[in-house]
């Protein structure tokens, strides 16, 4: 399985202590807000057989957890590129915590190097970043906060991995997506996702017929969907959303937003349509996950700006290239995307969204709401 870790690079190395260990806990010794806006953004990617980042100090087995791809770690003259295939450690080092109370782990970049502790890399100028599950007590369930660099942060406490738990389980991996064998309405008519391609013209709720841009799949395959069983696909039965919407049973990913049209939505967002996930609508009749799925193909699709598409006769979105759904397609998906849309490149640029993006605590409120009402989402 793969998973994408966020990394901060910074000009200038990152303070910490004089002392082992506090030499290697990042902002140990900040005892005020500090600032990591100017931090440059990545993500990396690592190959690992399991769902934990376990520290080579204490785990002797054989793992994989190693890059897929080649990384530079640091900056400038303390640059150093590292190979793919190279194995990672977790490691010691900080929980800092944002000006909204949201808890991050963060450590320096170590070689797995089993009984020892690892050689350091980045020279303390790169960061990898865990974002640390916070218990919402009126979903029920764990919710994983998003890093946003423009917040403040604070020193909170040491992070150590010990002899009784020495993995950091990896941060939740989304797509936004939909499931090969989807009908997309075309200039065509009706045509599978799978058989798109740059250029076909496809139907939106906007802008009429628009050209595809860029398209792509992944596959995620049983053994995957049983390590990260938060990829499992929303299986939207015929009629769940609204009269003939769908028309036929729809898979999409967790993260994949559905249009909502009615009454209901109107009250609550001031607006007309809004965009929700289809993870965040599950409580409703007909709308569940597929928890019999043994492998899953998803496909992206993308435009000149986000679009809302006829699939199986629901409006869904395309995808929206915003920080996160960037993280879900592969390092060089990623560029060719850059390449055709380099604006999204720039530091605090955010896409418009074809409609509002309604958060989980308000897509579960909404959900909660028709399904007491006994009332639609599309009318």
């Amino acid at each position: 399985m793969d998973y994408k870790i966020t990394m901060l690079t910074f000009s200038q190395p990152i303070p910490v202590g004089t002392e082992f260990p506090y030499d290697v806990r990042p902002w140990v010794t900040a005892s005020n807000p500090f600032s990591i806006s100017d931090a440059a953004v990545s993500t990396i990617t690592i190959t690992d057989d399991d769902s934990e980042f376990n520290a080579g100090y204490y785990d002797l087995d054989p793992t994989q957890q190693s890059l897929k791809y080649d990384v530079t770690f640091g900056y400038g003259d303390d640059a150093q590129l590292v190979p793919a295939g190279t194995r990672l450690s977790n490691y010691i080092g900080s929980y800092i915590k944002d000006s909204d109370g949201n808890r991050f782990i963060v450590m320096f970049p170590h070689l797995y190097e089993p009984g020892l502790h690892g050689e350091e890399l980045g020279s303390k100028h790169s960061v990898l970043i865990f974002p640390v599950k916070k218990w919402n007590s009126w979903t029920g369930e764990y919710q994983t906060p998003e890093l946003d660099i423009s917040k403040d942060f604070r020193y909170y406490t040491r992070y150590s991995p010990d002899g009784a738990k020495d993995s950091i389980d990896y941060p939740l991996q989304s797509v936004t997506c939909f499931a090969a064998g989807t009908l997309i309405e075309t200039a065509e008519g009706p045509r599978r996702i799978e058989d798109l391609a740059i250029g076909d013209m496809v139907m939106t709720r906007d802008h009429g017929l628009q050209p595809v841009r860029w398209i792509g799949g992944t596959r995620i395959d049983a053994r995957q969907l049983d390590l990260c069983p938060q990829l499992r696909p929303i299986h939207i039965s015929a009629g769940a959303l609204g009269r003939g919407a769908p028309t036929a049973d729809l898979v999409v990913s967790p993260q994949h937003r559905v249009l909502v049209r009615s009454r209901i939505a109107r009250r609550m967002f001031g607006c007309d349509e809004i965009l929700v996930a289809a993870k965040h609508l599950t409580r409703l009749p007909g709308i569940e996950v597929a928890s019999d799925a043994t492998e899953m193909e998803y496909w992206h699709m993308l435009f000149d700006r986000h679009e809302i598409v006829l699939s199986e006769n629901a409006w869904t979105e395309s995808l929206y290239t915003g920080a996160e759904a960037l993280k879900s397609v592969s390092p060089a998906a990623r560029r060719e995307i850059l390449t055709l849309f380099p604006e999204l490149a720039r530091p605090g640029f955010s896409p418009a969204p074809a409609r509002r993006l309604v958060s989980g605590r308000e897509g579960r409120k909404l959900a909660e709401r028709h399904r007491r009402n006994a009332k639609l989402l599309v009318c």
